[in-house]
């Protein structure tokens, strides 16, 4: 079988192609071209099958991930969107609530709501706490709603109603009007985008969902365009943000699922990576031309969070932890006016690029820095298919940072990486440190194009085990499409003591939320044989206002309910969240969460056999600054693909590929693992 995995970064698309018949994995990088326009994709499936000499049309699956729905909330360009609340709530966006990312700072701005107040509508109707109708929404009314939504001429509609997630009637019966009157509008529910209490970040997630659904609905729709023009018919499957994936019907459904698409796939390879080497503890380190994206694998598993801000907007839908900075190899250096070195957030992309791409660009970058150490060579870059002008990347670094500040170019070129690598550390102490693990005994996994430069760098500053370069860092993401499932999550609102829990009333509502799945899974042509499911509640101490998300086992199997071993385990993830617990405090229910997979065949992915049976041959050797102790030193260059399990380097040293290149500092040390992974190491340890 032919499994083809594409993953849209800013600057590049990475590609992965695996045959499971011949054993072949290939690798490609392509230009991304402009935002949205899937010519990188449709440009990268035509070249890697010309490589590997089949046609579009015998691909088995294609994966993808992408960055549409994150890139058009950053920029602030998403849908026209016309918000429906309840009668006296058209402020609730205005007016979010009272989190600040600065609490002691006298002075602070809210980014705006992704709806105006001019474009919210309030329908006559309320409900009151228990899902009771108060006010009783007419026909009369819904159709006076749809009127006046259709005159604001919008290219979506959220309804976000008081105490919906408890009995959605009036949701449904709004979205019947609005529908007969428009019938082609996108229109999306908070009973089906986020069915739980908390009325602001429920109809902003809603809201959010509406802003970004046109502007992703297009791009699967171009994408599914340019398939079926290659004659590419292998069934598509998108990324999601919680490492799942989803058909195109179901992204259309609740395209907010969608907007970390790209960063989660790095995040599932991490996963499959850490049991392969047998490291259960991992910061993954994503680095390419635009972001870096950080997050954690503990114990082996990802680590997931029910709710995070993206651009400021809070979004509640379960996602995989990551951090995301404007740091990325076109990261852009500048001296500001009170004389202090920047790097970023502005980046140069993809056009013009990078000043020593020879694109036009004249902004000195993170690329250019690299370029002016010698830490890239200006000849092996993309595998020599993209010649760099290292005279562009000397002069643009001369302009921007060596003469403002008085450094010769080399010290300006370093102050650059040092910048970056600054900025990264802290993303990774959020991650880590912030949040109670010690970040000594974690290894930092380094992918991406940029990512095994600098994780040598930064894995020394923050006392880290060590750095591991897996075999392809440059398209690792791309790989993690292909290493996951189908998935659906669901949620309803159950807010009741564990004391007073019934077992037959829980296990109504988990079957409900279980034939919710089902059909779900149905719809995607998942039989039921490769289907399975999990279920978690959300609980807390009684008055607490933060909640916990605790397994739950599974209601078919018998004494399955025990509410001793619930409140047990309650208190048990209390402990090690927070560092204290009342065992005798009582618990209660809030939300009851279902999660259904659906089994995608997944590619054994080729291994080599080979072992080393003399010392590494390094292919080259180049002058190298690495810091300003060390300075411009001789450094020994190997070839990746001329190393096999056994080798080991001694610092310093660089091994180059084609999507990527990793460095080993003068103070490290290298070796190349069974599974083909580069370990990098202090050689004080």
């Amino acid at each position: 079988m032919l499994y083809l995995a594409a993953d849209v970064g800013g600057t590049f698309t990475d590609l992965v192609l695996v045959d499971t018949g011949s054993g072949r994995l290939l690798v490609d990088k392509v230009s991304s071209q402009a935002t949205g326009s899937a010519g990188g994709v449709e440009d990268g499936i035509e070249r890697i099958c010309r490589t590997a000499g089949v046609e579009p049309g015998a691909i088995d699956l294609f994966v993808h991930g992408f960055t549409v729905g994150t890139n058009a909330l950053l920029t602030r360009r998403g849908a026209e969107v016309v918000l429906v609340v309840s009668r006296g709530m058209r402020d609730v966006l205005v007016i979010g609530d009272q989190m600040r990312p600065d609490l002691y700072a006298l002075t602070g701005t809210k980014p705006p709501p992704v709806v105006s107040r001019a474009r919210t509508i309030e329908a006559d109707e309320r409900l009151d706490a228990f899902g009771a109708v108060v006010t009783k929404l007419t026909e009369t009314e819904a159709a006076r709603v749809a009127d006046a939504v259709a005159t604001l001429a919008p290219q979506s509609v959220a309804i976000s109603l008081g105490f919906s997630y408890l009995n959605a009637d009036h949701e449904l019966m709004l979205e019947r009007a609005i529908r007969a009157r428009l019938p082609d509008l996108p229109i999306y529910l908070s009973t089906r985008v986020n069915p739980q209490i908390e009325e602001y970040p429920r109809t902003n997630t809603t809201s959010v969902a509406a802003y970004v659904g046109p502007i992703i609905g297009r791009y699967i729709d171009l994408l599914e365009g340019r398939l079926k023009g290659l004659g590419v018919t292998a069934p598509l499957r998108l990324m999601r943000s919680d490492g799942g994936v989803a058909t195109p019907r179901a992204a259309h459904d609740n395209p907010a699922h969608m907007l970390l698409s790209g960063p989660a796939a790095g995040v599932v390879a991490g996963a499959w990576l850490s049991a392969e080497i047998g490291a259960p503890d991992l910061v993954t380190f994503d680095m390419g031309g635009t972001s870096a994206d950080f997050s954690t694998i503990i114990g082996g598993k990802p680590s997931m969070i029910q709710g995070r801000h993206v651009a400021g907007q809070p979004l509640r839908l379960p996602t995989l932890d990551i951090e995301t900075i404007s740091a990325g190899g076109g990261s852009i250096a500048r001296v500001d006016v009170g004389g202090a070195l920047q790097v970023g957030p502005d980046s140069a992309g993809a056009v013009p690029g990078p000043a020593c791409y020879g694109h036009g660009g004249e902004a000195a970058t993170i690329t250019d820095a690299s370029v002016v150490m010698g830490l890239i060579h200006p000849d092996e870059f993309l595998g020599g298919d993209m010649k760099l002008d290292a005279d562009a990347a000397h002069r643009a670094v001369e302009r921007a940072v060596a003469k403002p500040l008085g450094l010769n170019i080399e010290e300006a070129a370093f102050g650059i990486i040092s910048v970056a690598n600054a900025n990264m550390i802290q993303a990774i102490r959020t991650l880590s440190v912030e949040r109670g693990h010690d970040v000594r005994g974690f290894g930092l996994l380094a992918f991406g194009g940029a990512g095994p430069i600098y994780g040598a760098y930064m894995a020394r500053e923050l006392g880290m085990a060590e750095v591991i370069a897996p075999a392809h860092p440059g398209v690792f993401c791309a790989l993690g499409l292909l290493l996951t499932d189908i998935r659906h999550s669901t949620q309803t609102a159950w807010q009741m003591t564990l004391a007073k829990a019934n077992e037959a009333e829980l296990g109504r509502r988990l079957a409900t939320l279980r034939a919710e799945l089902d059909a779900a899974l149905e719809s995607d042509g998942v039989k039921p044989a490769e289907r399975y499911f999990r279920f978690h509640a959300d609980m807390r101490a009684l008055g607490q206002f933060h909640q916990l998300q605790i397994p739950l086992p599974d209601a078919q199997s018998a004494g399955w309910f025990d509410k001793a071993a619930l409140a047990g385990e309650f208190h048990a993830m209390h402990e090690r969240s927070y560092g204290h617990a009342d065992p005798n405090e009582p618990v209660e229910f809030v939300n009851l969460r279902g999660e259904g997979f659906g089994r995608m065949g997944r590619p054994a992915l080729p291994r080599g056999e080979k072992r080393a049976s003399a010392p590494a041959v390094p292919a080259a050797r180049r002058k190298v600054y690495f810091d300003r102790v060390s300075g411009r030193i001789d450094c020994p260059v190997y070839r990746r693909a001329a190393l096999l399990p056994g080798h080991e380097l001694d610092g310093p040293a660089i091994v180059t590929q084609r999507d990527s290149t990793v460095l080993v500092l003068p103070d490290q040390a290298a070796i190349v693992d069974p599974s083909g992974v580069i370990r990098v190491r202090s050689k004080r340890r």
